[in-house]
């Protein structure tokens, strides 16, 4: 049986998509800070910094 092989030597960046729902569910959850990720174009940005607001703003209110 094969098994994958991974990049254990160093670090590096791996590019993926997320549905919006699913960004701002992850976010919401504490499961990913905005410290983890970069976005690649300003649109983008502009959501995450909205989700990003948005889950600041609920745990004032909590």
């Amino acid at each position: 049986m094969k098994t994958a092989q991974f990049n254990t030597q160093g670090r590096h960046s791996i590019h993926l998509a997320f549905d919006e729902n699913t960004l701002e569910t992850l976010i919401h959850e504490g499961k990913l800070h905005a410290a983890d990720f970069n976005c690649l174009n300003k649109s983008s940005k502009k959501t995450v910094w909205n989700m990003l607001l948005s889950a600041a703003a609920r745990k004032l209110k909590s």
